[in-house]
């Protein structure tokens, strides 16, 4: 069955999405309470969490990609989304973050990892993400996570009057879906 042109999926961050959605993508329909959170940290115990809203998974060929737009994350603090939107990810130029996945590769029910690439500030590497796919034949909840190097994409590492992050960010996802 091919997927639907669109899911709403609560949004990844800054990646990745990003990234889970694609053990579902190729058989289910992502619905009710989902989520995308990225969390970065930083010295004396700083914890910066992110969230979005605006995922689209498709169906190309052999190849599910789970999109996420990044110009709609946001951390609880304007300026440093403004931050984090205009300097580091610079999303006028770069507004989203793609993991794509062969379709061979996912399965549900299941516990495990699923090897795919992600696209990130023009940059394209292989990620895995580690993601567990429970329930029943025709109801499944998804969750996942997946850690990067915001180096690796090209990404300044965001400091702000002296206090600065690690490169290292953390994504996760979860939703619920069922089979159509």
């Amino acid at each position: 069955m091919p997927l639907p042109k669109r899911f709403g999926i609560k949004s990844l961050v800054l990646l990745v999405p990003l990234l889970l959605a694609g053990p579902a993508a190729a058989a289910w329909l992502a619905h009710g309470a989902k989520s995308v959170t990225f969390t970065a940290l930083g010295p004396g115990g700083l914890r910066i969490e992110g969230k979005g809203s605006d995922v689209d998974v498709k169906e190309h060929g052999d190849t599910v990609a789970v999109s996420v737009s990044l110009g709609k994350l946001t951390t609880g603090i304007a300026l440093r989304d403004r931050h984090m939107r205009e300097k580091y990810l610079e999303t006028a130029k770069y507004p989203k973050a793609v993991f794509a996945v062969d379709k061979s590769r996912i399965k549900a029910p299941f516990d495990g990892n699923v090897e795919g690439t992600l696209s990130l500030h023009g940059v394209t590497r292989p990620l895995t993400v580690h993601y567990t796919a429970k329930g029943a034949a025709n109801k499944v909840h998804v969750t996942g996570s997946a850690q990067l190097n915001i180096k690796d994409y090209r990404i300044e590492v965001p400091s702000y009057l002296g206090v600065t992050v690690k490169p290292n960010v953390t994504v996760s996802i979860q939703f619920d879906a069922d089979n159509n």
